[in-house]
């Protein structure tokens, strides 16, 4: 009698424990479910949303940390910041290196700016391996990967000697100049006939656009040559940021704009400086116009076209108020 009801009491766990487990299981493929019809949703609107921004923040100035970091915050956005590895600790205005670790480990992209931010195109061959080279050591000694340059003071993307020093340590390198970048570097038709993004002419020459000169809008330089009120340089902005729509068509992107900040709510240098409520209505129009905002690590190079591409990104993640779902393609 007491083994029957001991196997029976053992068939009840039995039971109740199969039951637990398929309603646990239940709510788990529910979950999913909703989780994934959402960011498949999300995610195809992002594949049809051609509105692609990159923002840049150059010098590794404190107050881009303490004041425009926050904004950045506030709204998913993730920026590059160009950093001159001697102004980090040394330089008072400047961030530490517990900041820009900050910037990295938080999903920030940091990129070199040299070492001094000297005008490269006066440097000698062991001066440039040094500002290039070594800035990129520098920044990696700190445990960040490093994969783009910024020129100081826009000079040196023109410079043949300049250009093969970058190219040995970096993917990729930023100058200014143009309100849009062009992808396939074939965009800029009153200075090049190129149709690709290679670095050398067949005739062994520079050329005009290539992966060594991405080209940047500089807003702070916006505002000391127009003299713009904010007011201005928000009309300008956002002028900008859509100049992209003249090209981005049918789920193809192959123009992007480049914006570059240096100062933010710096009340040192008023005309060459990015007050902090105009910085706000930016990111605050980039937001709700369902922008999305990436970073230079997310451009490559396609060798085999000669092309720079915006790389799918490899985990979902909600920015600027819409997906991005991973994947392999390649929007060029």
């Amino acid at each position: 009698m007491r083994k029957n009801l001991k196997v029976n009491f053992i068939q009840l766990n039995v039971f109740t424990l199969s039951i637990l487990i398929s309603f646990l299981l239940f709510l788990c493929i529910q979950e999913f479910e909703i989780q994934f019809n959402s960011y498949a949703q999300l995610g195809s609107d992002n594949i049809r949303n051609n509105k692609v921004v990159i923002l840049n923040f150059d010098d590794g100035r404190k107050t881009q940390f303490t004041h425009a970091k926050p904004i950045l915050d506030k709204y998913g956005f993730k920026a590059t910041f160009y950093i001159v590895c001697n102004y980090i600790e040394d330089k008072p205005g400047f961030m530490n290196w517990d900041e820009v670790k900050q910037l990295y480990e938080e999903g920030h992209d940091i990129g070199s700016h040299s070492m001094d931010h000297l005008d490269l195109n006066k440097l000698s061959t062991k001066d440039l391996e040094y500002e290039i080279g070594e800035s990129k050591e520098c920044l990696e000694d700190h445990g960040m990967d490093v994969t783009s340059f910024a020129y100081p003071f826009n000079k040196g993307s023109t410079d043949r000697n300049v250009v093969n020093m970058v190219a040995k340590y970096y993917d990729l390198a930023r100058t200014a100049g143009s309100p849009v970048t062009y992808l396939h570097c074939d965009g800029w038709k009153d200075r090049s006939d190129q149709k690709d993004c290679s670095t050398f002419t067949k005739k062994a020459e520079l050329t005009f656009a290539n992966r060594y000169s991405i080209r940047g809008w500089s807003h702070d330089m916006s505002r000391l040559s127009n003299t713009y009120s904010d007011d201005d340089l928000l009309n300008r902005f956002i002028q900008v940021v859509n100049t992209q729509k003249e090209y981005n068509k049918n789920g193809i992107t192959i123009a992007i704009p480049i914006i570059i900040y240096h100062r933010a709510g710096d009340d040192e240098a008023a005309n060459y400086n990015t007050n902090i409520e105009l910085f706000e209505n930016e990111m605050k129009y980039l937001h709700d116009n369902n922008f999305r905002v990436i970073t230079m690590n997310e451009l490559d190079y396609e060798t085999e076209s000669d092309y720079l591409y915006v790389k799918a990104p490899k985990e979902s993640s909600i920015i600027g108020g819409i997906a991005s779902v991973s994947g392999e393609s390649k929007l060029h």
